[in-house]
């Protein structure tokens, strides 16, 4: 077994992100990142406390992710295009990072700080691009939790396969991205 010189939480966490898109989150072990890392797995537990810190460390970092790629997709855009935008690569990191996605599913069912933190963020992201519709506080979280949940139904049923039917699921996602703009005016 050949060890990594510089063994670390961030070593260890990512290895498993790639693991699980590799096998899926559910058939994630600490045997197969010591064994990725060439190392024993006693000492992954110097960084990590177990599988269930392991996951909540995935659900942070797909968070995480997921809000750097919007927030990289929404710079220099406002309005419709910034949420187009957003919209957009919210489903490419779905569709690229399946478990990671998965992962931050799952995340609410574990109290852990950087699951918070990242989640704050994302929300944050969200509302700095929706200033300019001057929706209330209460308004803008409501729009954030409708916009999240019609991006994560769209691209829930594309993972599990539902789209079968023969007409374009591209202009299905467009189509719906157009619903959701026309739903952006402060008096909808």
């Amino acid at each position: 077994m050949t060890s990594y010189h510089r063994l670390d939480r961030t070593l260890i966490v990512n290895t498993a992100a790639l693991l699980a898109e590799e096998h899926t989150l559910d058939h994630l072990t600490m045997n197969q990142v010591a064994e990725r890392l060439g190392v024993k797995t006693p000492s992954l537990y110097n960084h990590v406390e177990g599988l269930q810190d392991l996951r909540a460390a995935l659900a942070a970092l797909g968070m995480q992710r997921l809000g750097m790629q919007i927030t990289q997709a929404a710079i220099g855009k406002s309005h419709e295009d910034a949420i187009t935008a957003i919209a957009r690569e919210y489903r490419m990191f779905a569709r690229t990072y399946p478990e990671l996605y998965k992962a931050i599913l799952k995340s609410p069912e574990i109290q852990h700080n950087a699951i918070t933190e990242a989640e704050n963020e994302m929300v944050q992201i969200l509302l700095k691009v929706l200033e300019p519709y001057h929706y209330s506080e209460e308004e803008a979280f409501h729009r954030i939790r409708g916009l999240r949940s019609i991006l994560h139904g769209f691209v829930s049923l594309e993972a599990a396969g539902f789209f079968r039917a023969p007409w374009d699921i591209e202009k299905s996602y467009e189509k719906l991205i157009t619903g959701i703009l026309d739903t952006m005016n402060p008096c909808s």
